[in-house]
């Protein structure tokens, strides 16, 4: 086959890509941040609300490359003529198993638009696959107008674990390029808690999660031989402190504004047990939150702004993102 051919070919499925990303994006985009157990707050998971029996979630979201920051906190600009953002579509879906206790999945769906060398590239794929399960440690909605009394100060209670699973092309995949890489490579399991209250107009939730990575063989990055080595990424931490104030329309409806802070950090990796101190980051993001509750509590409409303020050793994103869910 021809030169010429392989490169009609090679643009029509980045065009087809494309297309598949757009339509899907029109046909879902009126996020993906889930109710609360009150049916609206502002929890950032795609958690089932108390009493509902099944959901499904779909969010879509658009990273703008923002550059990095170097191991010593120093921001550094991409290098003119590069970039590199990156729009997802989290297909999601949740159903309870029993009175307190529910599971949970996500599909992403990506899609990398990057430029190097005045060359654009347009790759879509899928990324890694989550599952999770939550414990519900509570038995009555504890979302309140007034306290009262102790029993009124109550807070939602959650106990989570989520498994990563690397569906997605990752650095060390056989098809790998620095412009298809879709997922991380590396099974995780993540133990997780939210504790989160509602004394209305305000909300207030916690969240915090800590992550240990499957160690794996490495024989190749990039599509490329290399010395074979075993690794193991290092330790991962999330939290979040989330404050919401909701207004109730005429119309029975509600509208929740919430802020969110976060910091996730992530150990330094093992080569062959061997610590390497290059690796390893922490990043602080602040986010911005709009979500809608229809009168009915069943369909929700979410819009969350987020951007990176500060690092060390990770890129500096800004993230919007737009979604709808809705309970059973």
């Amino acid at each position: 086959m021809s030169l010429k051919h392989t490169s009609v070919k090679t643009h029509l499925r980045q065009c087809a890509a494309s297309v598949l990303f757009i339509l899907t994006f029109i046909l879902f985009s009126p996020i993906s941040w889930a109710a609360s157990c009150c049916g609206g707050g502002a929890s950032s998971g795609v958690i089932l609300p108390k009493f509902n029996q099944f959901m499904w979630d779909v969010s879509v979201a658009h990273d703008s490359d923002e550059g990095s920051w170097r191991s010593n906190g120093t921001h550094k600009k991409t290098a003119s003529g590069s970039q590199f953002n990156q729009q997802r579509i989290h297909l999601n879906y949740a159903k309870r198993l029993a009175d307190n206790w529910q599971i949970n999945y996500s599909l992403p769906l990506v899609n990398n638009l990057s430029e190097t060398s005045g060359q654009q590239h347009n790759n879509f794929g899928l990324g890694d696959i989550q599952v999770s399960s939550w414990y519900e440690a509570f038995e009555n909605v504890t979302c309140v107008y007034k306290i009262t009394n102790l029993e009124s100060l109550k807070p939602s209670l959650y106990f989570g674990a989520n498994l990563t699973i690397p569906t997605g092309t990752s650095n060390y995949s056989d098809d790998a390029n620095e412009h298809n890489v879709h997922g991380l490579g590396f099974y995780r399991l993540d133990a997780s808690m939210i504790i989160e209250k509602t004394v209305y107009p305000f909300s207030l939730s916690y969240e915090a999660s800590y992550g240990e990575h499957f160690e794996r063989p490495i024989s190749q990055q990039y599509g490329q031989a290399i010395t074979p080595y075993d690794l193991k990424l290092g330790a991962r931490t999330n939290q979040s402190l989330i404050l919401g104030y909701t207004i109730f329309l005429p119309t029975l409806s509600m509208l929740t504004f919430s802020s969110s802070l976060s910091k996730v950090t992530q150990a330094k990796s093992k080569s062959n047990g061997i610590t390497d101190s290059s690796t390893g980051f922490d990043k602080k993001t602040l986010g911005l939150n709009l979500s809608y509750l229809t009168p009915a509590r069943d369909w929700t409409l979410k819009l969350n702004n987020s951007f990176a303020f500060d690092g060390h050793n990770t890129s500096k994103v800004y993230t919007s993102s737009l979604g709808v869910s809705r309970v059973y």
